[in-house]
Parts: C-alpha cells; structure tokens; sequence
C-alpha cells in the first residue's frame, strides 16, 4: 500500500476515524491527506504503531487506538452521535436541558446553567477539570442578608431514578476563604448533603437515589460571610 493517497472522501475519513471501516457521509468534499505510520507513546512507553492521518499539519488518529492505548474500552453510538472512551452509561437527560419549575433566592439571576453568563460563556471549571454542562450558583456578594441561598426546583414527575454528577466550588473563586453546601431533596425530603465545600478541592462524584420523587430541588448555600463570595457548580447533573 502506497504511504501517501490523495484525494480521499471526507466519509471514508470519518468512517475509519469512528468505525474502522468505510462510511461515505453526505458531501463530495475531497482532502488531500497523508497516511503516516505514527508511533504513539503512553506516558513514554510505546504500545503502538497505527496508520495515521495527517492534514493540513494536524494529526487525526483512530480514537479506538488512543483509549485502547489508555487501557480503556471504547464504543461509538451512531445514532446519538456520541463517542464513549471508558464506562459507557444508559441513556440520560442532562438536568440543565430540561426546564426548572423554579428558582429562589433574593437574586434569582445568580443561578446559571451549562456556563456562566459573567464572564459570559465562562465555562464551569473545578480544579482544573472543565465540564459543558452544568448549574451554577453565585452566592454571597457583600449585597444583602440571605444572599447566601438560593435553589433551583424541577418537576420530574418520578419519570427517574437516580441523579448522578459532580459537585465543587469553581475555579473563578477557588480562592475564596468562604465554604459552601449544596442540598438535593426530593419532594421537600432531604436526599444527599455535602457541607464544608471548598475551593481547590477535588469534584465530589454523587449518585443519589430519586426514585418515584416528583419535584427535585437543587439548593445552594455558603457560609454567611458576605466579603468572600463563592462560586458553587452542580457538573454533569445526569437523570436515569
């Protein structure tokens, strides 16, 4: 086989990218590429050498390799268009698509979904991992009393499980001396609790049961200390 072919369909290079065989897309769009056997290094042992992609001076190589190289399993969901390099979950709703029911505190405008709108499109960030989706919460900005608090309540109307996600204080504020909580209750019960939150620590992962719960809410409190405000994010909320 020759190292250099041009001229290829841009399907056959997203079909062996994804799938490892040929899938033609809609376009007749033509690259010009080169195929280059490129040895990959893990953590400076190689474990590979692999066929390989290179346009336009970027390197497109097969995902399948690079997690298998990684020691992780990896699947592709065609008909969600989703890529799964290790654990691979049933099917979810991300709690920041669907819409709240309601949101309280005295600013109601300090709950923010999937980024943060000041810095508008600031993507949510804990310790130095990012996340797309997500709820955030702004509290105590030296404002008023009570602007410690504040919530987020969804009609689920028990058509879930579990809720599963990551919680932590944001990078933007992970020097802030202040310490938050965040509460999920279910049905005015309380379902899961973490106190003491602080910045520079480590996502905690959580999983918690909601089974038959119709209304879910998300509550968000900091420590009253209205010189240090802190930033708290709910990451990846998934519903099953």
């Amino acid at each position: 086989m020759k190292d250099k072919s041009k001229g290829l369909i841009l399907g056959v290079v997203i079909g062996t990218m994804l799938t490892g065989s040929t899938v033609f897309a809609g376009t007749n769009t033509k690259l010009s590429v080169v195929l280059e056997n490129v040895k990959y290094m893990f953590n400076g042992v190689q474990k590979q050498t692999s066929q390989s992609i290179v346009y336009n001076g970027q390197l497109y190589a097969p995902v399948k390799n690079i997690a298998n190289g990684l020691g992780e399993n990896f699947t592709y969901d065609g008909k969600t268009k989703t890529a799964w390099i290790g654990r691979k979950e049933g099917s979810f709703v991300y709690l920041d698509d669907i819409s709240y029911a309601r949101i309280d505190g005295i600013r109601k405008n300090t709950i923010n979904f999937k980024n943060w709108t000041n810095p508008s499109g600031l993507k949510f960030k804990i310790a130095g991992q990012q996340y797309f989706h997500g709820i955030g919460s702004i509290l105590s900005q030296s404002y008023s009393s009570g602007d410690n608090i504040n919530s987020v309540d969804y009609n689920l109307n028990g058509k879930y499980k579990k809720l599963t996600g990551y919680i932590g204080v944001d990078d933007y504020t992970k020097d802030s001396d202040n310490t938050g909580t965040i509460v999920i209750k279910g049905d005015g019960q309380e379902l899961f609790r973490k106190d003491g939150i602080r910045g520079g620590d480590v996502a905690t992962e959580i999983s918690v049961d909601i089974t038959g719960v119709l209304k879910l809410q998300v509550y968000f409190e900091a420590a009253e200390d209205y010189n240090n405000h802190i930033d708290l994010v709910f990451a990846e909320p998934k519903l099953f």
